[in-house]
C-alpha cells in the first residue's frame, strides 16, 4: 500500500472534488483518479460514491479515514524516530591497554561532546583477542598497540607509528650516557611487561642475541605498577614513549639513547563487512582527528 495514495486519499476524503485535489497536490487529475482507484482495488472495496462531478465518501471511506491517518502518523513517527537514532546508540570498542589510558581519554571526551547521548563501552584485551571479536561481532571497532595487523577481513581506520624506548630516572648511570647499546643492559634491573607483550619480546630477543641473561626483578602488566617502579629507582622499564610522556614532561623520567628500531604501530580496525553507521563514522572521524594532532 502506497503512503502517496492514502495522502490523497485523504484530501480528497476532504476536498471531495477531484480537480481542486489535483491542484492541491500538484498533479494531473488523471493520477489522481488512478491512485484512488489503485487503493480501492487494493482494499476490494469503494471509498467514493460519484455523482457526476460529485463525489462522496461510502461507508467504509469513512471508516478508512481513521486507518489511513494512522498509518501515516505511525511513518511519520518511524522515521522521525530513526532519523535521530544518530543521537542514541552504543559503540564497543577494544583497546590495549596503553591507548585506553593515553589516548582514548580524550578522544571519548571530544566525541561525548558531540554526541552525549551514546554509550560507549570499552573493553581492555590483549592483542590475540581483537581479530576474533571483531569477527564474531562482539566489539565495533579496536585500537591496536602492536605489530602491524594485515588481514583480509580487516580494514584500517588510521595507523601511525609508536615509538618503544627504554626509560630511567634521570639519577641513573645509563642516563649518562651519550649512547646505550644493548651490551650496558647486562646486570641491569629491568621492569617489563607481561611475557605476552610485543615489545618485550623483542627486547628480550635483542638481549638474547647479545648473550645477556635479563636481570627482571618485576614484571607486571600494570603500566602504571611498571612507571611507579622506575620512579622509585628500582631498574629501567621499556614501553611506548606515549605511555611514558607525562612524566618526560615533568623531567620525572628520562629516555636513554637506546635505539629499539621496532616496527610497531598503533592501529584502528574494523571487521570489513561492519556496518559503519553515522554514530561509529564520527567516531572514527574523532580518533582521527584527536590522534592526528598529536602526532
Amino acid at each position: 500500500m502506497e503512503l502517496k495514495r492514502l495522502h490523497t486519499f485523504l484530501v480528497l476524503s476532504k476536498l471531495k472534488n477531484f480537480t481542486k485535489t489535483a491542484e492541491y497536490l500538484h498533479y494531473a487529475q488523471s493520477n489522481v483518479t488512478t491512485q484512488i482507484q489503485q487503493l480501492e482495488s487494493e482494499l476490494g472495496v469503494k471509498l467514493f460514491e460519484r455523482l457526476g462531478k460529485n463525489i462522496s465518501l461510502t461507508p467504509e471511506g469513512e471508516e478508512f479515514i481513521a486507518y489511513a491517518n494512522q498509518i501515516l502518523y505511525l511513518t511519520d513517527d518511524l522515521k522521525h524516530k530513526f532519523a535521530n537514532k544518530n543521537d542514541h546508540g552504543r559503540i564497543t570498542i577494544g583497546a590495549s591497554e596503553s591507548i585506553c589510558i593515553y589516548r582514548l581519554p580524550e578522544i571519548i571526551k571530544a566525541y561525548q561532546t558531540k554526541h552525549p547521548n551514546v554509550e560507549l563501552y570499552l573493553n581492555v584485551l590483549d592483542s590475540t583477542d581483537f581479530i576474533p571479536l571483531l569477527v564474531n561481532n562482539e566489539i565495533d571497532i579496536s585500537f591496536t598497540l602492536d605489530l602491524p595487523i594485515y588481514n583480509s577481513s580487516i580494514n584500517t581506520a588510521l595507523m601511525i607509528d609508536e615509538t618503544i624506548c627504554a626509560f630511567s630516572i634521570p639519577e641513573h648511570p645509563l642516563a649518562q650516557k651519550a649512547e646505550v647499546t644493548i651490551e650496558d643492559f647486562l646486570n641491569i634491573p629491568l621492569i617489563l611487561t607481561g611475557q605476552n607483550c610485543c615489545y618485550r619480546k623483542m627486547f628480550e630477543k635483542d638481549l638474547l642475541n647479545a648473550s645477556i641473561t635479563p636481570k627482571i626483578v618485576l614484571e607486571t602488566s600494570s603500566l602504571q605498577v611498571i612507571k611507579q617502579t622506575v620512579l622509585s629507582g628500582l631498574g629501567i622499564c621499556v614501553l611506548p614513549q606515549l605511555s611514558v610522556q607525562k612524566e618526560l614532561d615533568n623531567n620525572e623520567l628520562v629516555k636513554l639513547n637506546y635505539a629499539t628500531n621496532y616496527k610497531l604501530a598503533s592501529q584502528v580496525i574494523y571487521h570489513k563487512n561492519k556496518w559503519i553507521s553515522q554514530n561509529l563514522k564520527d567516531f572514527i572521524d574523532t580518533v582521527r582527528a584527536k590522534t592526528l594532532v598529536h602526532n
